[in-house]
């Protein structure tokens, strides 16, 4: 499951639409927002709240709304049904009597990182329907505030035996919301990372049911990665490539993972010529490599150089993993995806 978030106020909402419109079909299900926005006046809200609540409903996604006590002082549960809000997402000020009562009418959604037993007991205690009861973390806008990662973990595992969906937030790279713009992450080790690879992370490795694009926007690289993900495989940019054959191809690592490299499984199996000595240089983390007439039977290898390595006569060195997308590479390395490469130079849109 994945989601994002959109603002009421912070982009035109014909541009927040077509947002929408290009990434509900690649699996994005869920849309976030918040009324707590005290510089705006109310009634300003419920226009673009209302269009974003029926593009919800004709697409059949959930729209869950950021809300406190201080909301209801400007609107009503009805009002925010009308407009298609379909989940609450409260983070603190409301007593757990009424938090019970609105899982009965509503999704629901708590700050995952502050929940703990005696606050679920309670919550049992009072009846609460905890199929429409999730926990979300919060997003941290400012620098070294994000969360840590084994905290963040564990807490989540201890979610999930609870019954509880967790959902948590990864940065944008397009447009940044204010007033930092520095990404809006849950956990800081995300911050300037690739929003793909931080996505990956949750996903694979975080007990995390739910990841929410936490900015208003990706740019197109990030995008075309996100199609690519849904339609099967991990997107992979690349720089100073050399002519080969292995660009045009699908690859997947072998499934006996070697500790230096990700050794594709499909090149060598298939490929017949001559590859010539060529660019026989020293290999760093993200260098992409083919073996040449000089390895024997290796020849026509391909690999993704994960610990930095000398020279050798035997391989040439084909291109190099963007900057960006070297935190892709554990994943590449663990994981029984197939992945394959488009041409970029780096922070080229």
């Amino acid at each position: 499951m994945a989601g994002v978030l959109v603002s009421l106020t912070e982009q035109s909402i014909d541009r927040t639409i077509e947002y929408l419109a290009f990434m509900r079909p690649y699996g994005f299900d869920t849309i976030f927002t918040s009324l707590q926005i005290p510089e705006e006046a109310a009634e300003n809200l419920m226009d673009p709240l209302g269009q974003i609540g029926r593009f919800a409903e004709e697409h059949k996604m959930e729209l869950m709304v950021d809300v406190s006590p201080r909301t209801f002082e400007n609107f009503t549960l009805d009002q925010l049904k009308q407009q298609g809000v379909t989940g609450l997402r409260i983070d603190n000020g409301m007593e757990n009597a009424e938090i019970a009562a609105l899982t009965h009418n509503w999704q629901v959604s708590l700050n995952a990182s502050t929940i703990d037993p005696s606050f679920l007991d309670e919550l049992r205690n009072l009846n609460a329907d905890f199929a429409s009861l999730e926990a979300w973390h919060n997003y941290y806008p400012r620098p070294e505030t994000g969360l840590e990662w084994g905290t963040f973990k564990s807490q989540n595992e201890w979610l999930r035996s609870q019954g509880l969906k967790v959902g948590a937030f990864v940065p944008g790279d397009g447009q940044l919301r204010g007033p930092l713009y520095e990404g809006l992450p849950t956990l800081e080790q995300h911050r300037y990372q690739s929003p793909f690879a931080s996505f990956l992370e949750l996903h694979t490795e975080g007990a995390v049911d739910l990841v929410i694009i936490g900015d208003l926007s990706l740019s197109e690289w990030t995008m075309s990665q996100f199609k690519s993900w849904h339609e099967g495989s991990v997107l992979v940019g690349v720089r100073g490539q050399l002519p080969s054959h292995v660009w045009s191809e699908t690859h997947h690592n072998r499934p006996d993972i070697a500790r230096d490299v990700i050794r594709s499984e499909d090149a060598r199996r298939y490929f017949k010529g001559d590859i010539p000595p060529e660019n026989c240089v020293e290999r760093p983390r993200g260098a992409l490599t083919l073996d040449n007439d000089n390895y024997k039977r290796y020849k026509g290898e391909f690999q993704m150089v994960l610990n930095p390595l000398p020279p050798d006569e035997r391989v040439n060195v084909i291109g190099y993993v963007t900057d960006e997308d070297l935190s892709l590479l554990p994943f590449l390395q663990k994981g029984r995806y197939s992945f394959r490469f488009v041409a970029r130079e780096p922070n080229r849109e």
